[in-house]
């Protein structure tokens, strides 16, 4: 079976070379194997920055809510505003702001 060099550069018979060369040669192995590693350990660090900037995106959407909403309260009157906190535990003496059912200001913590 003899090959002549225009047999070479049909893509079938050129492809087939490439991955027989890459399959037997050990450099050629290593060299793909390198490849790989790094293409998915840049795949995992462009994912992860994508998800740190969503999330970055999310925590100032709410900011920014909050923030309005807080406005929103102002520019209406409301000067003070209370919460009241009922919480049921096991144990009937344990003692914290709200459990009694009384009013606890909204940004301070157990009395």
């Amino acid at each position: 079976v003899c090959m002549d060099l225009e047999d070479f550069l049909q893509p079938e018979v050129g492809i087939a070379a490439a991955v027989v060369a890459v399959v037997a040669s050990p450099r050629l192995r290593k060299f793909a194997r390198k490849g790989a590693v790094f293409g998915v350990a840049g795949a995992l660090i462009a994912s992860d920055a994508v998800t740190s900037f969503a999330r970055g995106v999310q925590q100032s959407a709410k900011q920014a809510a909050a923030a309005a909403a807080n406005g929103a309260n102002a520019t209406n009157g409301a000067t003070d505003q209370h919460v009241t906190v009922r919480e049921e535990t096991a144990q009937s003496n344990e003692q914290s702001a709200g459990a009694e059912g009384e009013p606890v200001a909204a940004g301070v913590e157990g009395k």
